[in-house]
């Protein structure tokens, strides 16, 4: 009897979830579990290609005068890459463990960056990049363009420096033998050759300045620098050695030293720039006592300067130029400062020479040129 009613329990039990399974709306735990798709668990990962970009140029194409660069890419990839070949007009240049790849903390978006140097040949050259990683395989190219550089001359220069300051008795100079001491050392520093002499007569002067116009003639620049006493006599320019003693202004001409001399010698010698610095009082010494930096009532007028030539005194015509007070005259100490910038034109040099002697003498000291430069000068490049 007991076995009888627990069976038809039983019975009820079942019939009424499977009632409940048949409504709709209603579920129960067993149904949801046969309802879950597990398929989403097991789905592959989708893994991107690389990507690839050149940092170099444009990022596309680039032109450069040298035969030997750095190539640069950022490498972007979520997984290790399998293949990494880098080819230079179609041959492989490096293989995968060569190449210098690494990541790049600096950009975020780089994932791994390439620095790679390689040779180029004249004209186009074409590179190709190519990485593969679990996802796929790519490539990106770059064109790069070799020009080679023009070949460069090497500028041949040569120099004569003259200071004059042992001149007797009160004609004696304080900082024409450092000017040229130093003048010398600062053209040698931007690629001349030097001819230094200092308190040279009349006799050492000539046979100095015939030497330079004669050696002149295997050089493309030639540069003439005197400080010490000159003189103007009738309208000419005479540089005046220290041993010079006229009597009276008909025997200038035989003691002292023509400056039109220099020019014709830097004329015969057929240099493409020629450059003349007189850093002189530029006085004729029957009119005033011999000392650079006196009376303002005399001086020079300037000279023609020949084609392709620059002359430059230290102050303008009808003025003196001041000896200064310390180790150089106040032009030459301009002029050495103006030397060391490097990359301005012979015009803009003295320009910057002009301005810093004006500033200097509180607007006494005019510095002046003649010019006939028919291109430009430098003499120091970066």
């Amino acid at each position: 009897m007991k076995l009888n009613i627990l069976f038809f329990i039983g019975f009820l039990v079942v019939q009424t979830a499977q009632a409940q399974e048949s409504e709709p709306g209603i579920s129960t735990s067993r149904s949801s579990r046969q309802k879950i798709n597990t398929q989403s668990f097991y789905a592959p990962e989708t893994v991107n290609v690389p990507q690839i970009t050149f940092q170099m140029g444009d990022g596309q194409s680039s032109t450069v005068q040298t035969d030997e660069i750095v190539v640069k890419a950022c490498i972007k990839t979520s997984k290790p890459l399998t293949r990494l070949n880098l080819f230079v007009n179609d041959a492989l240049q490096q293989a995968s463990r060569e190449l210098k790849v690494q990541s790049d903390g600096a950009q975020k978006e780089c994932d791994q960056a390439l620095s790679q140097t390689v040779q180029l040949r004249e004209g186009d050259n074409r590179l190709k990049l190519v990485a593969q990683n679990e996802g796929g395989i790519t490539s990106e190219s770059f064109l790069i363009r070799y020009d080679k550089p023009a070949a460069i001359v090497a500028e041949k220069r040569l120099a004569l420096v003259i200071g004059n300051a042992d001149y007797p008795s009160s004609n004696r100079l304080t900082n024409p033998a450092n000017d040229a001491n130093d003048m010398a050392e600062a053209l040698k520093n931007v690629g001349f050759e030097v001819m230094i002499h200092t308190n040279m007569d009349v006799r050492s002067m000539r046979r100095a300045i015939d030497e330079f116009g004669n050696k002149l003639k295997d050089y493309q620049v030639g540069l003439f620098y005197y400080a010490g006493h000159g003189v103007q006599s009738r309208g000419r320019n005479f540089l005046v050695p220290i041993d010079a003693k006229p009597e009276s202004e008909n025997e200038i001409e035989y003691d002292c030293f023509l400056a039109d001399r220099i020019l014709t010698k830097m004329e015969d010698a057929r240099t493409r720039t020629n450059i003349v610095v007189l850093d002189a009082c530029r006085d004729n010494p029957f009119e005033r006592s011999w000392s650079r930096g006196g009376s303002e009532n005399t001086g020079l007028t300037t000279m023609d300067a020949p084609v392709g030539s620059v002359i430059a005194y230290a102050t303008s015509p009808g003025r003196t130029a001041a000896d200064g007070n310390g180790r150089n005259g106040l032009y030459t100490a301009a002029l050495l400062k103006a030397l060391q910038v490097p990359d301005q034109p012979l015009t803009q040099l003295f320009q910057r020479v002009r301005a810093e002697v004006l500033k200097q003498s509180n607007n006494k000291q005019l510095p002046w040129e003649s010019t006939s430069l028919t291109g430009d000068f430098y003499f120091r490049r970066k």
